[in-house]
């Protein structure tokens, strides 16, 4: 016994209509006009990298502080960080962003091991405003000598880099809660 075809109907809507019409922008268009904007927001970002990193010398310079974090200092610490990278990276300020990241490691590492020297986080701190936008800009050979610097502290308290072991390898989600 053969089935009987059914007669199949598709309402017309103003969306159907919308998607069947041709026209619109080329790719490159809206690459460009995606690009423009982001742009546009450049002078934002730049403020609020300058208040994030206020905000971070706000917690390491505080009277208080005296050489030591406490655990909720650093972790207030790694939210500005954040922050930061994302917006250093989203604007292309490779020198902050690498910094910003080696702050990161840096006082993720003092928290997992249970530390609270405030000394090499004030270092990455001082870094950042070296790097910060609207800074005097430094030499590409100063910035490496900064970044030589940054990775000897680094040694020393023999923290590898968790940006590095992402890049290397599929690691979940990052071994620091922020929150």
């Amino acid at each position: 016994m053969a089935a009987k075809m059914k007669k199949t109907y598709f309402p017309t809507t103003r969306f159907v209509e919308l998607a069947a019409r041709g026209g619109g922008i080329t790719q490159d268009a809206a690459v460009e006009s995606a690009l423009q904007s982001i742009e546009s927001s450049r002078a934002e970002s730049d403020d609020a990298i300058v208040k994030s990193i206020a905000a971070i010398e706000s917690i390491v310079y505080a009277p208080h502080v005296s050489g030591v974090l406490s655990e909720p200092e650093m972790r207030s610490v790694l939210r500005h960080a954040d922050q930061i990278v994302t917006l250093a990276g989203m604007f292309c300020y490779e020198w902050l962003d690498i910094v910003t990241r080696s702050l990161c490691d840096i006082t993720d590492g003092l928290l997992s091991a249970g530390m609270s020297d405030a000394a090499p986080v004030i270092v990455h701190v001082q870094a950042l405003r070296m790097m910060a936008p609207g800074a005097p800009a430094l030499a590409p050979d100063q910035a490496e000598r900064v970044l030589e610097g940054l990775k000897k502290v680094q040694d020393h308290y023999q923290f590898s880099s968790l940006s590095n072991a992402r890049d290397n390898q599929d690691v979940g989600e990052p071994s620091f809660d922020i929150n």
